[in-house]
């Protein structure tokens, strides 16, 4: 099992070079072809994390949330998603808890969906997953789902801020 400090760091790089790879597809048009190893490298992340972190639950569930969602929606996540899925041929299959799961992927694809009206904020902050983690914390005792999916979503910001801050847009 994967020490719980590389685990958030790896989740803080993945949840990075995922919002990189959706920035160069939908903002840049897919013109850039650095997307395509940073898919590569953030499949490769998450198969690890899926494989080895004690919150793996956690983000497999995310994982086919999106897919069930659309949010697999062009090649280069194609890529990533597959990757992700054929590294744990290599890196082990978990045994996900069948519960965390259904609960988790339910939480994950409420966060991709289309809200309207007063909702309409819940699609950019996406909070399900984060708020589902940390209901965990106290009953069940784990916190390493709401560090992980809370590192992940640090790195996803982080680079909507620094490409903000970057190229001047929004």
């Amino acid at each position: 099992m994967l020490n719980i400090i590389t685990a958030l760091a790896l989740a803080f790089v993945a949840g990075l070079v995922v919002k990189t790879v959706d920035w160069i597809d939908d903002e840049r048009k897919g013109k850039n072809l650095l997307k395509w190893p940073l898919a590569v490298i953030y499949g490769i992340a998450i198969g690890y994390l899926i494989s080895q972190a004690s919150f793996s639950t956690l983000f497999l569930a995310a994982l086919f949330a999106q897919v069930f969602a659309g949010k697999i929606d062009t090649h280069t996540h194609v890529l990533g998603f597959a990757i992700a899925m054929f590294s744990l041929f290599f890196f082990g299959v978990p045994q996900p808890e069948p519960l965390l799961f259904l609960f988790f992927a339910l939480l994950a694809f409420l966060d991709e969906a289309e809200f309207m009206g007063r909702l309409h904020p819940l699609m950019e902050y996406r909070p399900f997953l984060p708020l589902g983690a940390a209901l965990l914390v106290i009953p069940l005792g784990r916190f390493d789902y709401f560090l992980g999916i809370i590192a992940f979503d640090i790195g996803y910001v982080l680079f909507g801020f620094l490409r903000n801050k970057v190229f001047k847009t929004k």
